[in-house]
């Protein structure tokens, strides 16, 4: 009994989670995707079925998914080192593959300043000037406490 409601919610959940896919990402929007699925598989045959691609790009990418060396390659990098080292060989699929591969960290970078600078600006602290506490939130670098606090003299005075 626990298990079909459990069940239930789930499928509810997801059936509300492709609505709002849908609603944010249209046919012709998941038509684009489809076209751009060779940039997460080069070397997946479906993507010879689709004959909208420039003549060009096309060839290209015949030529890459033959290669086996290349293919080795993609197996054995992240997406994006794979694009960056394929630049050289085939200039024009590693252009069109970075151009749509950067554009989603650039707007989570967006997305997270936002995200910070709005918890930090709250309605106590709206006369804060947040640009210290942002640029120290949203550094990659982390600190060493131990060694901050090894150099740091504590006086007993009291």
């Amino acid at each position: 009994m626990f298990q079909d409601d459990v069940f239930e919610e789930l499928v509810q959940y997801l059936t509300s989670m492709r609505a709002s896919f849908e609603k944010y990402f249209p046919e012709e929007q998941n038509t684009k995707m489809k076209l751009n699925s060779w940039i997460h598989n080069p070397f997946f045959t479906q993507f010879a079925k689709v004959r909208k691609y420039v003549k060009r790009v096309y060839e290209s990418l015949l030529e890459m998914s033959s290669e086996t060396s290349m293919e080795s390659l993609f197996k054995t990098t992240p997406l994006n080192d794979f694009w960056c080292r394929s630049r050289d060989e085939y200039p024009m699929l590693g252009k069109m593959a970075l151009n749509i591969l950067l554009s989603f960290p650039t707007t989570y970078l967006c997305q997270t300043g936002f995200s910070t600078y709005a918890a930090t600006k709250t309605e106590y602290c709206n006369r804060l000037d947040a640009e210290p506490d942002m640029r120290l939130q949203m550094s990659s670098i982390k600190p060493d406490i131990t060694q901050l606090m090894k150099k740091k003299q504590f006086h007993t005075s009291h």
